[in-house]
Formats: C-alpha cells, sequence, structure tokens
C-alpha cells in the first residue's frame, strides 16, 4: 500500500484527473455553484476566512461556469466562434485538445500565426516516455504541448504532476496546469498541455526544465471473471524531466496595456473595471471594488459575490468571433484581477467583457443568460 505524502498526493491527482474526464449536467453544476458559494457565505458568518481560500471559490466557481451553460465541447453556440481551420503540420493530433479546453483558442491562436517553437525533445524511463513537442510563451504564460506513453503491458491513465522550471535556477516559474486527452485509436498514448502563469515581471529563461511523472493503470491479474473486479490500482513512473532552450523571440515584448476606468453598479455595488492588459497567451482585466471608499473586509467579499465575469468576446476585422473563456482569478487589496484566454496574435478589432448581470440567479440555457448579461467595452 502507498503511504508516502507525495504519491498520495498523485493518487488524489488521478482522482481529479478522472472526475475532470466525466461531462457534467449544466443543472447539476448551476446548482454545485449555488450551494458552493452559499456555504462560502455562512463560512464568513461563523468564523474567519482567508481572501486567498475566497479566491479560490471563486475561480472554481468561475471556471464551471462554462458548463453553467452548457458542457464542454462542440455546441452550435462554440462552432459559431471557432477559429479558421490552418494546417497544424506536426502538431496536427493537438487540434482536438485545443478544442476541449478553456486555452484552446490560444493555442489555436498562437499556432495558426507561427507562434511557436517547436521542441521535440524525448525521455524515456522503464516503461514510460514523454516527449515535449512545443512551447509558446510570453512574459504572462508559457504552454508546453507534450505527448505521454506507455508499452503494452499498462494503459497510460493521466500526467498527474508538471512543473515548469528556469533550466538555469531550477526556481519554478508559476502554478501549472495540466490538461490531457487520450487518442482516439489507442490506450497507450494520451496528448497534454501544462501552462503557467507568470507575473509579467521576470524575465523569461534562456533555459527550461519541464518536471513531471506519468501514471499508468496496473493490469486486473485475477484469472476467475466472476470475481467482484477491485477498484483500478495506479503505478506511477519516477520523476522524469525534460531540458530545452526558449526561443528568444518569445522575449520579445507584446504586450497592450489599456486603461479603462469604467465605472458601474452591480448587485447595488460600485466596481471599476481599473485596466486591461492583452498579450499573445492571456488576456488580464482589473477590478477595483468600490473604488471611492475604504471598504471592510466583509464588503470586500460580499463584492466578489456579485463580480461573476463570464467570458471576453473579440472580432477581428473580418467580424470573426472568439469567445476567450476564463483561466483563472486572483485577489488583490483592493478587488480582482481575472485572467483569460487570448488571441492577440489575430489582430482583434474589438473586445467585450461580459458579466453575469443578475447576481444570484441560475440559468438554464445560454441563450437565456445572455439576455441579462453586463458587456464592457475594453477595446
Amino acid at each position: 500500500m502507498t503511504t508516502s505524502p507525495e504519491e498520495q498526493a498523485l493518487f488524489a491527482d488521478a482522482s481529479q484527473v478522472k472526475l475532470e474526464r466525466q461531462q457534467l449536467n449544466p443543472a447539476d453544476t448551476a446548482f454545485a455553484i449555488q450551494r458552493g458559494l452559499a456555504k462560502a457565505r455562512t463560512r464568513r458568518m461563523t468564523g474567519h476566512v482567508q481572501l486567498k481560500w475566497i479566491t479560490a471559490v471563486l475561480v472554481t466557481a468561475l471556471a464551471a461556469g462554462w458548463l453553467l451553460m452548457g458542457p464542454l465541447g462542440s455546441t452550435p453556440q462554440q462552432a459559431m466562434y471557432s477559429p479558421p481551420a490552418q494546417n497544424w503540420g506536426v502538431l496536427e493530433p493537438f487540434r482536438e485538445l485545443a478544442g476541449k479546453e478553456v486555452d484552446g483558442n490560444t493555442i489555436s491562436s498562437a499556432i495558426n500565426n507561427g507562434y511557436v517553437q517547436l521542441v521535440n525533445r524525448s525521455v524515456k524511463s522503464g516503461i514510460y516516455q514523454l516527449t515535449v513537442n512545443a512551447v509558446m510563451a510570453d512574459e504572462n504564460k508559457m504552454i508546453v504541448l507534450y505527448t505521454a506513453q506507455t508499452d503494452a503491458s499498462q494503459e497510460i491513465y493521466s500526467v498527474p504532476k508538471t512543473n515548469v522550471v528556469n533550466g538555469m535556477t531550477n526556481q519554478s516559474l508559476g502554478y501549472s496546469g495540466i490538461s490531457s486527452l487520450y487518442t482516439p485509436n489507442g490506450k497507450y498514448t494520451l496528448y497534454g498541455r501544462s501552462t503557467v502563469e507568470m507575473d509579467g515581471n521576470t524575465p523569461l529563461p534562456d533555459q527550461v526544465k519541464f518536471d513531471f511523472r506519468i501514471s499508468s493503470v496496473v493490469p486486473d491479474l485475477l484469472a476467475d471473471t466472476n470475481k467482484v473486479k477491485k477498484d483500478p490500482k495506479y503505478q506511477f513512473s519516477k520523476p522524469m524531466e525534460v531540458s530545452f532552450d526558449l526561443d528568444p523571440k518569445f522575449s520579445v515584448p507584446k504586450t497592450e496595456k489599456i486603461k479603462l476606468n469604467q465605472l458601474f453598479t452591480i448587485g447595488g455595488h460600485e466596481v471599476l473595471l481599473s485596466e486591461a492588459e492583452v498579450s499573445p497567451l492571456m488576456t488580464r482585466v482589473r477590478f477595483i471594488y468600490e473604488p471611492n471608499q475604504k471598504i471592510d473586509y466583509k464588503t470586500k467579499l460580499s463584492v466578489s459575490d456579485v463580480v461573476n465575469p463570464i467570458e471576453i468576446v473579440s472580432t477581428t476585422k473580418d467580424g470573426q468571433k472568439t469567445k476567450l473563456s476564463g483561466v483563472s482569478g486572483n485577489g488583490t487589496e483592493d478587488g480582482m484581477v481575472y485572467s483569460f484566454s487570448s488571441n492577440l496574435l489575430d489582430g482583434p478589432q474589438s473586445l467585450v467583457l461580459k458579466l453575469r448581470g443578475e447576481p444570484g440567479k441560475v440559468y438554464d440555457d445560454w441563450q437565456e443568460a445572455e439576455k441579462h448579461m453586463l458587456e464592457l467595452k475594453i477595446k
């Protein structure tokens, strides 16, 4: 039985990956969000809550908000906003992955515009092999595309642990999020991406090191097929790493900073959309709560409950619309900073931020929700 804290954490990550693969019912998701926020409010009244914890609740609700309008996948609404199909060459297997995740439009925009570095570096350990296929980066974000494989003795399950560090100093570049997808024609290969959000103040390193572990499913060795099948057992690779030099082109600044200072009222609170920052791989927007008064902690939490950004709609010169999904959120001293995907390289002429216009209301479908959305023009 596995007892080390690290492998216990890996088992938890593997279980989380399993949960994320399941398609959620929109109505159930809406109820979960509503119930979660209600619990958060109850906890605030019975004790002190750290802002970091509240931020985590908000980000969870934000990420689940896309499911509130319908399951992730090819829906009529999403089809309207699909980027033009182009030849991705050796990265073609990642097109399906990009179509299923919040950073998909960012990956599509970067590849379609040649803002990508082909790496093709591999490392092997026992039955496991991982290849870093490509990387894209700017001062705010780095995205690593990889292929993980096992041999025919065990089915691959996930890549539950990834970390991207400076190859020279071994310092982490930021929090790494993971995403993976089975290939349609086998059980021993998956395509994935690891995304790192950075603060924008640290120069990109000359060399990057990608640390990871791969998990696989241990075969059921029961000879008697009439016996009750036990829960799957997982095996983990040893810690592995791939190092590569980062293309200097990513260090050339392309970020646009836009001062907005748009004041609006929502849920009885004044909120200022103060600025936006748009880079090739990320769009950030900053909100200041009750800007004309000094607010206490309780008021800050109350405003956080009602400010719910849904998406940014980007429109290019030829009228092509792209939905930029929410990725994360972080609490600040006077409000929140929300991060979205980006298609800056497509040359958007218009960027419109959409927020849920009626705090606390649960919608059954996308069309009903859109009727009540608050729209704020960024560009």
